[in-house]
């Protein structure tokens, strides 16, 4: 059954429908909240309560085009609403952060080893790491959503507008300002001048 067809007989109750619409999507929803919350743990539970929502808020996928698509927002909604309930940051490497505005390609960069035996570097890589986190975690929710699908996920801006709900150059908007804020904040020696691709 193709996913409008998967929708329908699970508004018609059929519970074997709904098992397949979640062993179709349970990957995408699974990394996609992990992506976020860096916990294998919490991605699961925010998992279940994704798919939890669905079967609640199915008869609104009669008219969904990409049920994929659905399921990212409100994977990136439950995950991100998370973290702020739990007060905790988002983890992004110091090295992936920094590419943003390096020019390397998202989420491309490996890890700069650092001296085992330098304390001091390391304590000094750590208050790095936290900062650079805070000052994602500190974007908007919109930001952060426009942040994580192109970063993590390595989207286009047209298909972030198609997860979103959102016009291309409304994308283009927070995605910029998500940077300028994330730079000023930690970066401020990198300029903000990333290529984007759309």
């Amino acid at each position: 059954m193709n996913d409008q067809e998967l929708v329908k007989a699970v508004i018609r109750g059929d519970n074997n429908a709904m098992r397949h619409l979640i062993s179709r999507y349970q990957d995408l929803v699974l990394n996609t909240c992990y992506k976020v919350l860096q916990s294998r743990e919490d991605a699961e539970d925010i998992a279940q309560d994704v798919f939890i929502e669905t079967f609640r808020s199915v008869a609104s996928l009669r008219n969904e085009q990409n049920i994929s698509f659905w399921l990212y927002r409100i994977s990136l909604n439950k995950s991100i609403n998370h973290i702020k309930r739990s007060q905790n940051i988002l983890f992004r490497s110091i090295q992936q952060i920094e590419s943003i505005f390096r020019h390397d390609n998202p989420g491309g960069a490996e890890p700069v080893p650092h001296s085992e035996d330098n304390p001091g570097e390391r304590m000094e890589a750590v208050e790095r790491q936290q900062m650079l986190s805070a000052a994602v975690a500190s974007l908007s929710a919109r930001q952060q959503k426009a942040f994580i699908l192109y970063y993590y996920e390595e989207m286009s801006y047209k298909e972030i507008s198609a997860v979103l709900g959102l016009s291309v150059s409304s994308v283009e908007s927070l995605l910029s300002r998500g940077r300028e804020n994330v730079r000023k904040k930690c970066c401020p020696d990198y300029p903000d001048n990333k290529e984007i691709k759309t």
